[in-house]
């Protein structure tokens, strides 16, 4: 692999000093006329109050960038003070782009997002919006109804269509703020038969089974030939409080079966699987340890991984992350998390089967969102 191109979408040293230099949650998505959407979180730090998602979209494939939304600024929702977190997008049909967005209560603005005592979140929706004019404005907010389910986020998952039609949007579930019960993330699939506007079935894709393993932050992509799913998941050592080897698991083409999750040897957090040809896979992914935003490419959908292949997309300038090989629950391991100098690698197929993949990336103070396109040798 290698790289063919790569620049800057965004940069916070542009914005003045007191304004929102930090960026995190990056989102790429690619539209039928060709637009890329970039959106990611943009504040004066990584949990400020005044953090909330914009979008940029580029015609020429990533040459120049066009501001486009920036509306979230009052994260109200029925009147409630809170935050918008994420927005997600995905064109549903052509010239109809829905985005997923992460709502926080703020209603007493001085409590952390995860109680330290608990390991419970504060009160989270999630809700959807359609634009039919490429990002520029957007129509009402409807919240998904995630019931049974509760502390759901879609980890800036965007929606995805399933090979029988269906639109389906990944979620996990932690627990609410004051829930004292052991901590038992999942992964789920909510399902769509209507093109979003209900939301009645849900499958499980991953568990804490033995309360000794989480699977955070699933990312999700299909084969192109039959419909079936790879998603691969940060995964954590509960028990050893480490981060072990990015983990994935396989699913069925209407996403109602999946395997039991299994290490890839990839040492990452954040992982984006790219279906490229074929069953060839390139993963894109945080790598703590070295540190940076490494691709990984496998040959059968993932079952085994060409690290003599890998490539480096970006060498942290800032050294060793922190909290990197700590013993840490998961209060400590979000406290760590939010001081991440680059992160949240999502990726896409180009048409020329290349790999446009963007991240965050910077200092402790200052962030860009950042740009490269692959070609597999």
């Amino acid at each position: 692999m290698h790289i063919v191109d790569s620049g800057v979408i965004y940069d916070g040293a542009s914005a003045p000093s007191y304004g929102r230099r930090s960026i995190r949650r990056t989102t790429v998505c690619r539209t039928s006329d060709g637009t890329l959407y970039v959106s990611f979180r943009r504040g004066t730090s990584h949990e400020s109050i005044d953090g909330h998602p914009v979008t940029f979209a580029s015609i020429d494939e990533g040459i120049t960038w066009d501001f486009r939304y920036d509306g979230y600024g009052e994260g109200k929702l029925d009147d409630i003070p809170g935050q918008v977190m994420s927005l997600s997008l995905y064109e549903i049909k052509p010239g109809m782009l829905m985005g997923t967005s992460l709502w926080i209560d703020h209603t007493d603005s001085a409590l952390p997002f995860m109680n330290p005592e608990t390991e419970g979140l504060l009160p989270e929706k999630i809700f959807h919006v359609v634009s039919t004019d490429g990002a520029r404005t957007w129509g009402p907010r409807h919240v998904m109804d995630i019931q049974p389910h509760v502390a759901a986020s879609p980890c800036a998952n965007h929606v995805f269509t399933l090979s029988n039609g269906d639109l389906a949007q990944p979620y996990e579930t932690l627990k609410e703020w004051d829930d004292s019960s052991p901590t038992d993330p999942r992964a789920y699939l909510r399902l769509s038969h209507d093109q979003g506007k209900t939301w009645p079935d849900w499958v499980e894709m991953a568990a804490n089974s033995q309360a000794n393993t989480y699977y955070w932050d699933q990312r999700l992509a299909l084969h192109a030939g039959d419909g079936r799913i790879v998603a691969m998941f940060w995964t954590h050592d509960a028990l050893t409080g480490r981060d072990k080897d990015v983990h994935i698991s396989w699913g069925s083409p209407d996403a109602k079966r999946w395997t039991i999750p299994s290490s890839t040897g990839l040492p990452g957090q954040h992982c984006q699987p790219v279906v490229v040809r074929d069953e060839t896979v390139v993963a894109i992914y945080a790598d703590r340890i070295r540190p940076g935003i490494v691709a990984s490419v496998s040959n059968d959908f993932g079952r085994t991984w060409d690290r003599d292949r890998d490539l480096l997309l970006y060498g942290s300038p800032a050294g060793t992350e922190p909290g990197v090989g700590q013993n840490m629950g998961m209060a400590g391991q979000w406290n760590t998390m939010v001081k991440y100098r680059f992160g949240h690698p999502r990726a896409i197929m180009m048409p020329s089967g290349e790999v446009f993949a963007v991240w965050y990336g910077g200092d402790d103070y200052t962030k860009q969102a950042l740009w490269a396109k692959i070609a597999l040798d």
